[in-house]
């Protein structure tokens, strides 16, 4: 009987023995993949114990169906795919430089004492910008959508590529801004002729087109290793180049550079568990063909990745220092959870849930949670990643977390276009605290974003503030193309660069009990009147300064139908019960900028028993939004909430404490504003411009695609510029339409709406042309401004024809130069012959409602087969000083 019982011990602390491995940079198991080895034959349920310390990663942990109900669990223990890079040496050029033990170690990012590096760019600051698409025959293998494959650039950022070593020009990266995501490119040829850029691969989005004066920049090269705090990786040499902030000392640094992608990787199994375990320093090198994302960073890993896989826990975890996004779970995971975990200086987003593609129904992600973690500094390679990203996915939760510092979206939810079929429902966005997005980098984001139908999606608790868009689209809660079923409620949303709502289309969505406060441009946006009932607006509180707008969208999203069919509502919109407060306490003129009196709205069924009081919040200029006692408030049915439980739990000191660090950024209002565009000013010549593209900054034309046209041609140029080659043709054809096609319509990005303008250009007209030039308002205001017109062969200044000028013929370039002033009835005009005799009109008669120089064009008002050209055009605002020389 004793020897049972020995023998029966004997074998218990086996199984006990055999359940805990203990993990140790000292002990016989000192590697994540000794431990999972180990942890395979030990009984389960398992413990790997990580003792404190370092875990170099050299190869991805690899976890499987074998690898279940084992629990990883350690304290100030760290996974680190990077490599400590040492032998530092100061060059005369007041570089430093290390040499790398391995040549064909090859890396994008690198860390100096926990800082993430700038590898070599240009420009140090901010953005060049592309300066025109590319026709075809500019490259002899690109035929068609040249858009989406090549762009011109300025002569100086051309130049600066050309003279890029070819072996190293393969690894520059050109980062080229599409509104809300970026293309990441690499250079596949140059063309000299037309300072062109042949990308390799193709753009997900055409590029000229979705913003103007698109931005870019490069970086990867080592002629752009010229600021402190900049690096560069020479591949050939086998050696690390750094410039130094001041004081910084290489022989004393901690400088780490990453290994591999992914620390991590599951697939199969369930029940896995990390705990106190910290992920750090991980690789991302764009591809070959660069890296072109649609939307949220999605065509991005995980630095650490989870597939058809449930159970999986990530509990008091660290992941920061990466490539990629965080986290990914990919399709078929479920019953998962992300708790109490610091996510930072993230290449992507924090959490990923979901794939691209909608899968199998059985494979959709459901019940995975984020909670109560910190998102902080994102998108830093990847600008278009979100704090928490679910595409198709039912059931998932994202709380008390605070997300922060990402140049776009907060959180993402739904992965549909339109009212189609859609997998995604019921997600819950609830007490997050979402703040300083965008930096003026992206456009259309929001704090809260979603895409598609959703029904029982719930967003409410969150605190949002401080989203800050490129051009347009920095809202607080925005329902994207399709939207449906979503509830918002008990948000308080204040300093978003557009409105605190914002509603694309969608329908059924409940929006109440919010608070909304201090929209830049605007307090509730909507952007599709549909005959349905698009959402509730009801119990909020709106406050604004009056130099913004109440309502933005234009006339028509506001507006009542006039006919509806049968079964549809007469009015889309519910407004009931809500309390807006403009801080002059004067009810607007009107609630858009130009439509829609207070008197009127109500007429329209709208915003029964709302009311325009102060709400009495306790303090509003240091963003307090607490309401004192007796608030107007109450008499709405507005609910007060608790405020503070946004963001991460209130229970844990150490835990707000650290989330805190993340919510002072000191250049907030000085940074995140949108780059200014360069100052519109044209100096063309055509000779750089591709054949068929339009060459001009601003420009564009629509054609009915019956023989008209408007391009660059090489068929004839101006004698004035002896050796040129090209011009630009408008192409007249007969059956038009509109008598006045094709329009060359030109629209100065940055003009001033009032000023001095001058215009100058040649012009040869065909046998049988008819064509005028104008400058007008940007409400189209014809015949206000300075108007040019010449038909057969007579030049006239005045839309009815009786202001005749002088007589030029057909095939005769002449040289037209004038110059206006807004709101001063009068304009100047120099004609030079091509014989070089000179015409001067110095008093011609404009009418004084002309007081903006917002839109110029060239019409071709011809009814032929027949053509005029325009070559040498310059147009610019002049200075105050310039505008007084011109008057001398």
């Amino acid at each position: 009987m004793l020897s049972r019982l020995l023998a029966f011990s004997l074998c218990a602390a086996s199984i006990s023995a055999a359940a805990d491995i203990h993990l140790s940079p000292t002990g016989p198991i000192s590697t994540p993949q000794a431990a999972r080895d180990a942890a395979r034959s030990a009984t389960k349920p398992a413990r790997i114990i990580v003792a404190p310390g370092t875990y170099p990663l050299a190869e991805t942990l690899t976890l499987g169906k074998d690898d279940s109900q084992v629990t990883w669990t350690g304290t100030n223990a760290i996974f680190t795919a990077g490599k400590p890079i040492t032998g530092w040496q100061k060059t005369d050029g007041g570089l430093w430089k290390a040499p790398l033990p391995d040549k064909a170690w090859k890396f994008e990012q690198l860390w100096i004492n926990g800082r993430r590096a700038t590898l070599a760019r240009s420009p140090n600051k901010g953005y060049y910008h592309i300066t025109e698409a590319v026709g075809a025959g500019v490259f002899p293998d690109l035929k068609e959508n040249m858009n989406f494959h090549a762009f011109s650039i300025a002569k100086e950022q051309y130049d600066v590529l050309k003279s890029i070593p070819q072996p190293e020009r393969d690894s520059v990266l050109l980062t080229v801004t599409h509104a809300w995501a970026v293309g990441q490119c690499r250079i596949k040829d140059l063309n000299d002729e037309v300072l062109a850029v042949h990308i390799k691969g193709r753009s997900r989005y055409p590029f000229v087109e979705f913003e103007p004066d698109q931005r870019w920049w490069a970086e990867n090269f080592r002629a752009a290793l010229d600021a402190p705090g900049e690096w560069f990786l020479d591949q050939a040499k086998g050696e690390v180049l750094y410039m130094p902030l001041p004081g910084e000392d290489m022989t004393k640094a901690e400088v780490i550079a990453p290994v591999i992608d992914k620390f991590l990787s599951i697939k199969g199994a369930h029940d896995v568990s990390f705990e106190g375990i910290s992920f750090q320093y991980s690789n991302h090198l764009y591809p070959a063909d660069g890296l072109h994302d649609g939307q949220a960073a999605t065509t991005s890993d995980g630095s650490i990745e989870i597939e058809d896989s449930s159970a999986i826990h990530f509990t008091h975890c660290e992941i920061s220092h990466t490539g990629l996004h965080a986290l990914w779970f990919k399709n078929g995971c479920s019953n998962s959870t992300v708790t109490h975990c610091h996510m930072h200086d993230l290449g992507g987003g924090g959490v990923y849930v979901g794939e691209i593609a909608r899968p199998a129904d059985e494979r959709v992600n459901h019940h995975i949670t984020v909670d109560d973690s910190i998102i902080h500094h994102g998108g830093r390679l990847h600008p278009s990643a979100c704090g928490v990203v679910f595409t198709h996915t039912q059931f998932c939760t994202v709380r008390h977390c605070d997300i922060a510092d990402l140049y776009y979206t907060g959180v993402s939810a739904g992965w549909n276009w339109g009212y189609g079929d859609t997998a995604s429902r019921e997600t819950l966005v609830e007490n997050n605290h979402i703040h300083h997005l965008g930096w003026a980098y992206l456009s259309d984001m929001g704090g809260y974003y979603g895409l598609g139908t959703s029904p029982g999606t719930i967003v409410s608790g969150n605190h949002v503030h401080h989203i800050a868009s490129h051009r347009y689209g920095g809202w607080g809660l925005y329902n994207d193309e399709g939207s449906a079923d979503t509830l918002m409620e008990n948000n308080l949303v204040h300093d978003t660069w557009n409105a605190g709502f914002h509603q694309h289309y969608g329908y059924f969505n409940t929006v109440r009990n919010n608070i909304f406060a201090f929209g830049h441009t605007a307090q509730i946006q909507a952007s599709r009147n549909e005959a349905r009932l698009r959402f509730r607006y009801t119990n909020n509180i709106v406050v604004w300064d009056p130099a913004s707008l109440l309502l933005d969208g234009g006339e028509w999203n506001w507006k009542l139908f006039d006919k509806p069919e049968r079964g549809d509502p007469k009015d889309s919109l519910v407004f009931r019960k809500n309390l807006y407060w403009p801080t002059n306490g004067k009810i607007p003129a009107t609630l858009t900028k130009t439509k829609f009196t207070w008197d009127e709205w109500r007429k329209m069924g709208r915003d029964k028993d709302s009311l325009f009081a102060n709400p009495l919040f306790e303090d509003l200029a240091k963003r307090d939004f607490r309401l004192k006692p007796n608030s107007p408030a109450e008499k709405i049915g507005f609910k007060p909430w608790d405020l503070t439980l946004a963001g991460v739990n209130k229970d844990d000191a150490a835990w707000r404490e650290l989330a805190a660090k993340g919510h002072d950024y000191p250049t907030w209002d000085t940074d995140a504003k949108p780059w200014p565009a360069p100052a519109y000013k044209i100096n063309q010549d055509f000779e750089h411009a591709g054949l068929g593209t339009l060459g001009i900054r601003g420009a564009k034309y629509t054609h009915e695609n019956k023989g008209e046209s408007i391009a660059v041609t090489e068929e004839i140029s101006s004698p004035f510029t002896p050796g040129s080659k090209r011009a630009l043709k408008v192409q007249d054809a007969p059956g038009l339409k509109h008598s006045y096609d094709p329009i060359l319509d030109i629209y100065p990005t940055t003009w001033d709406t009032a000023g001095t303008f001058h215009a100058e250009f040649d012009v040869m007209a065909q046998p049988g042309a008819d064509w005028f030039f104008e400058i007008r308002g940007k409400n189209l205001d014809f015949g206000n401004g300075p108007y040019l017109r010449w038909q057969k062969g007579q030049l006239s200044a005045s839309t009815d024809g009786k202001v005749q000028l002088t007589t030029i013929p057909a095939g005769e370039w002449f040289r037209v130069s004038l110059t206006a002033t807004t709101a001063s009835s009068k304009w100047s005009l120099d004609i030079t012959r091509q014989d070089g005799t000179k015409h001067s009109f110095p008093d011609l008669k404009c009418k004084p409602a002309w007081t903006n120089a917002g839109y110029l064009l060239f019409s071709a008002l011809g009814t032929t087969k027949t053509a005029f050209f325009i070559d040498n055009l310059k147009l610019e605002q002049l200075s105050p000083s310039e505008a007084e020389k011109e008057k001398r």
